[in-house]
């Protein structure tokens, strides 16, 4: 077993590896971000880099050259609002992960619940950063912590199964968002130091004042709770509940659409942890050129790159593009469903191609019949 880190060794890993984040500007950030396949979303991309470079330059003012934090401004959260398959998730995950290389953990919060519930302890989440810090608190204590699906724990709308059993760890969702508000704050959190069921693990206190939380949901039915909270000054969770059933996600929302407070809590979500976001930023659907661009830019660059390697040419018509894309729109999975659909078409013909003694040379999809047909020669 290795001799254990003291105090210090930890402290000089920690400032070395604080002074190896580049500190891109806002600009470079984005166009990184363009030159790595992310498409569109122009304002909440600007909006995200400013506030990565925020945090990295806040940070680095703070450990490297030993100004007061008091003296700065307080770590901001973030709230991004958009339709399923929009670039919510992957633009923190392609920025804070693989640009910054920052300690960055994305979660789908309706695993979670609230202490002495059964399902994952909230608090884990902060553990989980600490392993993606190397075990190093002090690097993961300037981490950024995703938050997925988090319209998923507002009042009423938490249908998470735990056990196997058809009940849920909090029928309101409050629970969590408790839990949250307490990471949201520049608090102490007592967490766990290795992920386990053991309630015996041994735990460590983990200061959040400099990890960003950034949370991301569809909020599906906000445009109907903007309908109805305008024409009532206070609407209560459980009224609300049934007027939450159209799906909306598809609708474009304003900055002044999402600016009040009291629309969210008339969707299930406590003022309070709303009040901890500095900003709210929401997010168009994709068009249908954005995701012709995704998905030739993302996928099937790839492909024809792996297959012309081999002489391989891969020829798709452009009405397979606007086919796949419909169908996307259709089942509104946005971009996360395009691979999907070009794929199985695609890794048959692969399959056949290289499984043939015969040399092929082409590849070619083409749309036949409303449907998507692959020729081979």
């Amino acid at each position: 077993m290795g001799k254990q880190k003291s105090e210090h060794e930890y402290r000089t890993e920690f400032l070395s590896l604080i002074e190896n984040i580049p500190l891109h500007t806002p600009l470079e950030m984005f166009e990184i971000l363009s030159e790595n396949g992310y498409v569109n979303q122009m304002y909440p991309r600007k909006a995200v880099c400013l506030m990565a470079f925020r945090h990295i330059n806040r940070i680095k003012k703070i450990y490297l050259e030993g100004i007061d934090r008091n003296k700065l401004p307080l770590k901001e959260n973030l709230l991004l609002m958009g339709p399923t398959g929009c670039g919510k998730t992957y633009l923190i995950e392609l920025l804070f992960q693989k640009v910054l290389k920052l300690p960055t953990v994305i979660i789908d919060i309706t695993s979670y619940s609230e202490t002495g519930y059964v399902g994952q302890d909230v608090s884990t989440i902060l553990t989980k950063l600490l392993y993606t810090a190397k075990d190093i608190p002090h690097f993961a204590s300037v981490g950024i912590v995703c938050i997925d699906e988090f319209d998923k724990i507002s009042a009423g709308k938490n249908t998470a199964v735990f056990a196997g059993q058809g009940t849920t760890k909090d029928v309101t969702g409050v629970g969590v968002q408790r839990e949250l508000l307490k990471m949201f704050e520049n608090a102490d959190i007592d967490v766990p130091s290795e992920l386990s069921h053991s309630t015996y693990a041994p735990r460590i206190t983990f200061n959040t004042a400099d990890v960003p939380f950034i949370a991301c949901g569809t909020f599906s039915g906000f445009r109907e709770v903007l309908k109805f909270s305008s024409e009532n000054e206070y609407i209560g969770f459980t009224r609300m509940a049934a007027e939450k059933k159209t799906s909306g996600i598809s609708q474009i929302l304003s900055r002044e659409d999402v600016e009040r407070a009291a629309h969210f809590e008339a969707y299930g979500i406590m003022p309070e942890l709303i009040g901890r976001f500095t900003r709210i930023i929401p997010f168009n659907p994709l068009s249908e050129d954005t995701l012709k661009e995704i998905l030739y830019k993302n996928v099937i660059i790839r492909y024809e790159n792996e297959l012309n390697l081999d002489n391989i040419e891969l020829k798709i018509d452009d009405s397979v593009f606007d086919f796949i894309v419909k169908k996307c729109i259709k089942k509104e999975t946005g971009a996360r469903g395009l691979k999907s659909y070009i794929m199985e078409y695609l890794e048959e013909a692969c399959f056949t191609v290289y499984s043939e003694k015969k040399k092929k040379n082409t590849i070619h999809l083409q749309v036949k019949k409303n449907e998507i047909i692959t020729i081979i020669k």
